[in-house]
């Protein structure tokens, strides 16, 4: 080990209050901040007995001190400073009063959330089917309407034909049942067939949006079997694929541009391979001008493969399918219920989790589906019965087909907007047509709520709103997290497990990516890695009654308050978001610190530095706040691009892309690959999130160069305005942006 410098060390006590941040204290980090390229910052508990008293001491949670000391010598590890005030105590005092996070936390009951689990479960829920209508009308709609809570379903076509912004509608899909055989294996005369899967013994053994019928064929293995090197010296006319790809990409590859019969879908190499005998989900997904030429598919799991290989050494292997299913015009089947606002009830806070996936999908998302019952249940009963006041804004729960149904929902209701009166909305041309007020101010998604942590080795998490779309929803979820933590929550049939819950990054995945879309603050309440996700093996086995509670509190406390819109608690909440913006902008100056010397860097650090020093003279002096649009708009290269569709896009987008477009596409998602251990969430933005942030930036008004450093400064990644002029190029031409 080498030789430590000798260091010289100054310490400031700094500590969260009852306040959530002493701007003194703050000031003085701003001081040290000027000397961050030639000191290393470093925090620690100072105990109260230190000799460096003063410089404004302050005590935060049992009477801890809290220091933020400068060690004098030359090194970057300053950042490790930056990163770790986020890791303040918090105060004593949260935003949502106590007897009302009581009232709540006694009322709301994990074992009933987990019940609502297991009647969900019992149906193979894939959009547009009768199956998805059935739970939405005998499971979701009959238990609001029983418990008196004001509920209606609300249907949209689905026929993969209608368009719902970027997306196509998926096709009607009534499912019966379907097994799969081997009936022959290597010419062998005594071979006994054997069936290798049975929808009705495993749900998912069938792909979903499958075309029904008998086929039987030779089986050719295809290896991904998406591309043309996948079918070089293959003949699979006639016959049946099997591959390791998404079974939608494998069937338009080998089935519609090469006449195979059928298809048989296995794990991809290296997936999950310590759970051999799950079964994928994987989808077809045929549009409407593809009926006569998609076919049907079988998902089969890694044992299986290995015994259907094992008999292709011998010779060529015959299986036959039968599938009994219908594929037609369809609805997508949403749920709606609502809780009145007494004063502005135009105004709504929605909560949003989607119904559908197949049978059983426990996790995902029929514990976010069932937590969202109890939600509505105990908010309207505590309401109802007078033990909670009746909020000012309506709480609107909607339970939704997966990124169709709320594309559907917002295309046909203009009045699900942003509340912001800034923002600029593509369908803004139906606004003389709406109520004064009418907006959503916040939307809460729940997105697999309610695992057993230990069984699935993951945690929980609430995403932060990215750049584009403002607001103090991340401070509010934060500060709930916290109160809901110290309440040390627990179901008396659930787990006793450590709860891993944090805040996360912006990360896309369902359906507050449309809402964010609008220019709603919305997250996302999920869990991540889980090794049974989209799998035969996300049973209700692995789902909690603590977790349910734990999440179903915390999201029922969020919601509620965030309705009730009290005047002091929002003034106290402005306080709070500011205090979190200086962590998140220290925490990104750390970024920074780290990252390879370039003037974009520099030029980022000057502006945060800025920020910071405009946010921590606010409190003092009543200063403007930094102004990050002005700051941007000295990058006014490039044109102005609008655009004209709402976000996310839909994958079908890129994919119409060809010739030196589609190179570069493909040469920005190389660039911005990154891992998601254990298929959880990725460690940085994939370019999937970093276009939909450039678009939703895309509002008229800024050029080119402007969006390149907003985009900068959000990513902590050097962009400039030829690459953002590349981006709206390619998206001018595939009529999704228009540029002036």
């Amino acid at each position: 080990m080498g030789h430590l410098p000798k260091v010289t060390s100054v310490c400031y006590r700094v500590a969260n209050a009852g306040s959530r941040w002493d701007w003194k204290a703050s000031r003085q980090l701003l001081r040290m901040l000027e000397n961050t390229r030639r000191g290393f910052w470093r925090i620690t508990r100072i105990d109260a007995r230190s000799n460096h008293r003063g410089h404004g001491e302050h005590r935060g949670v049992k009477g801890q001190v809290w220091g933020l000391c400068c060690n004098l010598v030359r090194m970057k590890s300053w950042a490790i400073f930056l990163s770790l005030i986020a890791a303040l105590p918090a105060g004593a005092q949260h935003l949502v009063p106590q007897p009302v996070f009581d009232a709540i936390a006694g009322e709301y009951s994990g074992e009933a959330a987990q019940e609502n689990d297991r009647a969900i479960v019992q149906y193979h829920r894939i959009q547009g089917s009768p199956m998805m209508t059935e739970v939405a009308e005998k499971v979701v709609l009959a238990k609001l309407r029983n418990w008196g809570i004001e509920a209606r379903l609300e249907q949209f076509p689905s026929d993969g034909k209608t368009r719902y912004q970027t997306y196509v509608s998926p096709m009607g899909w009534d499912m019966r049942g379907g097994e799969l055989w081997v009936e022959s294996a290597g010419g062998a005369a005594n071979f006994v067939p054997f069936r290798v899967c049975r929808y009705s013994d495993v749900p998912m053994c069938v792909s979903t949006y499958s075309k029904g019928g008998d086929w039987a064929g030779e089986l050719v293995e295809v290896g991904a079997g998406v591309s043309d090197r996948d079918y070089e010296g293959k003949d699979v006319r006639g016959k049946v694929a099997l591959a390791y790809g998404y079974a939608a990409a494998v069937v338009r590859a080998a089935a519609i541009h090469r006449g195979a019969i059928g298809v048989v879908i296995y794990p991809p190499p290296g997936d999950r391979a310590d759970h051999p005998d799950m079964v994928r989900y994987n989808g077809i997904w045929p549009r409407a001008d593809e009926l006569d030429t998609t076919v049907g598919g079988f998902q089969i799991s890694a044992n299986q493969y290995t015994r259907l290989q094992q008999l292709m050494g011998n010779g060529p292997v015959r299986v036959r399918g039968k599938i009994d299913a219908t594929l037609g015009p369809g609805e997508l089947t949403l749920v709606h219920a609502w809780i009145r606002g007494s004063q502005h009830a135009e105004t709504e806070v929605v909560i949003s989790g989607h119904l559908d996936h197949p049978k059983w999908s426990a996790n995902d998302n029929a514990s976010g589906s069932a937590a969202m019952l109890e939600m509505a249940r105990t908010l309207h009963g505590l309401i109802a019965s007078g033990r909670l006041a009746a909020p000012a804004f309506t709480l609107h729960f909607i339970w939704v087909p997966e990124y169709f149904g709320t594309f559907a929902y917002i295309t046909n209701h203009p009045e699900a907007r942003s509340c912001s009166a800034g923002w600029d909305d593509p369908r803004r041309n139906s606004e003389s047509k709406l109520k004064a007020g009418a907006c959503i101010a916040m939307n809460l998604n729940l997105d697999m709520v309610g695992e057993d942590t230990v069984k699935t080795n993951s945690r929980f998490y609430i995403t932060r709103t990215p750049d584009s779309v403002g607001g103090t929803l991340n401070a509010r979820m934060a500060d709930v997290l916290a109160q809901t933590r110290e309440a040390n929550v627990y179901a008396a049939a659930g787990s006793r497990n450590y709860w891993p819950a944090e805040m996360t990054a912006y990360a896309q995945g369902s359906d507050h990516d449309i809402f964010l879309g609008l220019g709603i603050p919305a997250t996302m309440l999920g869990h991540d890695p889980d090794w049974t996700h989209h799998t035969s093996e996300d049973t209700p086995d692995k789902t909690d009654a603590t977790e349910l509670r734990r999440v179903g509190v915390l999201a029922s406390v969020a919601a509620y308050w965030a309705a009730v819109n009290d005047a002091d608690s929002n003034r106290r909440l402005d306080r709070v978001a500011q205090s979190a913006m200086i962590a998140d902008y220290a925490g990104r100056i750390a970024g920074i610190a780290v990252s390879p010397e370039s003037a974009g860097a520099r030029t980022r650090l000057r502006a945060y530095q800025e920020m910071l020093e405009a946010m921590t003279a606010e409190a003092e002096t009543g200063g403007k706040v930094f102004d990050r649009e002005g700051w941007a708009r000295t990058s006014k290269a490039g044109r102005v691009p609008h655009r004209l569709v709402l976000t996310p896009l839909d994958a079908s987008v890129a994919q119409s892309l060809s010739g030196k477009d589609k190179q570069w596409w493909g040469e920005q998602e190389d660039r911005f690959a990154t891992e998601a251990p254990g298929g959880g969430l990725p460690l940085a933005p994939p370019f999937e999130l970093i276009a939909f942030e450039a678009i939703n930036f895309m509002d008229g008004k800024r050029t080119a160069g402007e969006i390149a450093a907003l985009m900068s400064l959000e990513f902590n990644r050097d962009f400039d305005a030829a690459w953002m002029e590349r981006l709206v190029g390619i998206l001018e031409g595939v009529k999704v942006v228009k540029a002036e």
